[in-house]
């Protein structure tokens, strides 16, 4: 792909997307690292697919929490790529084809890009039927063949001897004996009644199903089910060196396996026994061959300092976590990744002042996140987005 036509998507994008201004990004370090990601990949995209899919682990957009160059270009750049895949290489990578198909429906005109297909729906599981097929056997047909001979021969040779018989005047008898059942017969409909004197039985129409529950018109924070996990073992990822491979109880008959892009952040003696709020309803993504059937909530400030969002004091492993008052609602049991909640409600995502975790509403309102026991909290960034 040409810079030319990267230019060019990108300055179409401009307009629908809030102007160049917000695109290169919105403080001094986001623009920082919208330009060293390009810089990255500029003369080498041959591992650009690999190492995106990694850094999508926690992250909706490549940089900050609202779309941005880094987005445009990297899209652009691996639009053949993207392509060409099968639906069994879109679900190994499964963070790089959430967050494309998230962009190329943000970026609305693709222009000279053609939209590619996403799924990364779980097929259908469809029981084998258990009715057998019958197989003809070998020379079935020819077998057919001789046995409609034989019957026709039969038929012949009745039909010579029902001739011979009637010349001669056998037929009378045989004529009585058919008569007889068939004056029985018309004895016993006469003996019937003119009409039915029983009435017929009311067919009970079984109760109707109850509709499925339909969701909300748009994703709410309340969808995503986030419990208390607390770490039980934590080891590095053979295969990766930025992340973790931890085994946590979110009280559950067993714990959960949850990859975490931690290692940078946190050392390996801070993160056993840790208490942790997870994200427990996002489908399993396989990271580097090893499947993470949660994630970990995270604060970053604008420095790149990170810190995990704790439950309060008290807590137990499995404890349900929610935003201001939405305590009884029921959270999706598995989020459908076209319904794009987690995607809508992420950026949201913050610390407060207090260093409370909380959500903040497109009309402001901020609901903090809390537990039976309290509210959940990060130890020092202030203003810093959760992922």
């Amino acid at each position: 792909m040409s810079d030319t036509a990267v230019t060019s998507f990108i300055n179409a994008c401009q307009g629908p997307l809030g102007g160049a201004d917000i695109l290169q990004g919105k403080t001094d370090s986001d623009r920082k690292e919208v330009n060293e990601w390009i810089e990255r990949f500029e003369k080498d995209i041959t591992p650009l697919a690999k190492a995106l899919n990694d850094h999508l682990e926690t992250r909706t957009y490549i940089v900050g929490h609202t779309i941005t160059n880094a987005d445009l270009w990297t899209f652009v750049k691996l639009h053949e790529q993207v392509g060409t895949m099968t639906r069994d290489g879109q679900m190994k990578r499964a963070n790089l084809t959430r967050w494309f198909d998230l962009i190329q429906e943000q970026a609305g005109v693709l222009g000279h890009l053609s939209p590619i297909a996403i799924d990364l729906e779980l097929p259908e599981f469809k029981p084998a039927s258990k009715e057998k097929v019958a197989t003809p056997a070998p020379g079935a047909d020819d077998k057919k063949t001789k046995k409609a001979n034989k019957k026709d021969a039969k038929a012949e040779e009745k039909k010579a001897k029902k001739e011979a018989a009637a010349a001669a005047g056998e037929v009378a008898p045989a004529a009585v004996t058919a008569a007889a059942p068939a004056a029985a017969a018309a004895s016993d409909e006469a003996a019937k009644p003119a009409f039915n004197t029983q009435k017929k039985e009311k067919k009970v129409k079984a109760p109707k199903a109850p509709a499925a529950p339909v969701g909300p018109a748009t994703p709410q924070p309340w969808q995503i089910d986030l419990r208390v996990g607390k770490i039980l073992k934590v080891e590095k990822h053979p295969d990766a060196d930025s992340l973790y491979v931890e085994t946590v109880d979110i009280g559950e008959a067993e714990p959960r396996t949850v990859v975490s892009g931690l290692v940078k952040h946190i050392p390996i003696e801070e993160m056993e026994g840790r208490w942790l709020v997870c994200v427990c309803n996002l489908k399993p993504a396989t990271m580097r061959g090893v499947k993470s059937f949660a994630m970990v909530l995270a604060a970053t400030d604008d420095s790149g300092k990170l810190e995990l969002v704790n439950p309060p004091k008290g807590s137990n492993p499995g404890d349900k976590c929610y935003f201001g008052d939405w305590k009884d609602e029921k959270p999706e049991e598995v989020m459908n990744p076209k319904k794009k909640i987690w995607e809508t409600i992420q950026p949201g995502l913050h610390t407060t002042a207090e260093c409370r975790a909380a959500w903040k509403s497109d009309e402001g309102v901020v609901h903090v996140l809390k537990s039976a026991h309290g509210d959940c909290t990060v130890p020092s960034v202030v203003g810093a987005k959760i992922k």
